[in-house]
């Protein structure tokens, strides 16, 4: 009892973030593993914003997301079973789903930028390619903040899409060689 308020079996509870995001061994359930996917995506939503709309330095704070990236993945696929290198395939998907979308959004969502995009292809065809390369290195900023809802858009429905298969993921009932079954919270909490 903290506080008049029993925290014994509530949601109340602090999350264990060193395990959540720093520990690759181990398993985590469904919901535990949502919360963390939450809290990076919107983290790395918001340096993406910084980073095109203030200053493009900020961009560089995403490499510090990769590794707790990969331990939340690597952990609800050790929950099901499964080897945590199978995160690859899961980064793999999300940056076909990512790509793929932003290619698709472009032109609807941010149409300056798909016009620099086009201007810069056409250089390319008729300049070549260091011609095109220079041209978009001296508009990158001004693209990254006329592209940056199409960015961010693609990176959610990305993001949300390969979250939610790993959500999806069965867990195993029984122990296994990364540990005992994840038991929805406890895992995460302390």
């Amino acid at each position: 009892m903290t506080n008049g308020l029993n925290l014994q079996g509530t949601s109340l509870r602090p999350m264990d973030f060193r395990f959540l995001f720093l520990q690759p061994q181990g398993r985590l359930a469904p919901v535990p593993f949502a919360r963390g996917l939450i809290l990076l995506t919107g983290a790395l939503m918001v340096i993406t914003i910084l980073a095109a709309v203030v200053l493009p330095n900020f961009g560089v704070l995403q490499y510090a997301l990769i590794f707790p990236y990969v331990c939340l993945f690597a952990k609800r696929l050790h929950d099901a079973g499964l080897s945590g290198w199978l995160w690859l395939a899961f980064l793999a998907g999300f940056g076909f789903a990512n790509l793929l979308l932003s290619a698709v959004l472009l032109p609807v969502l941010s149409p300056d930028a798909f016009a620099i995009q086009a201007e810069v292809q056409k250089l390319m065809e008729s300049g070549g390619f260091n011609a095109a390369f220079q041209a978009l290195e001296a508009r990158a900023q001004e693209y990254a903040r006329l592209s940056v809802v199409t960015t961010v858009t693609a990176f959610l429905i990305a993001s949300a899409l390969t979250g939610f298969a790993a959500f999806r993921m069965r867990s195993d009932p029984k122990p296994n060689h990364h540990g005992p079954p994840a038991s929805g919270e406890a895992d995460t909490f302390s």
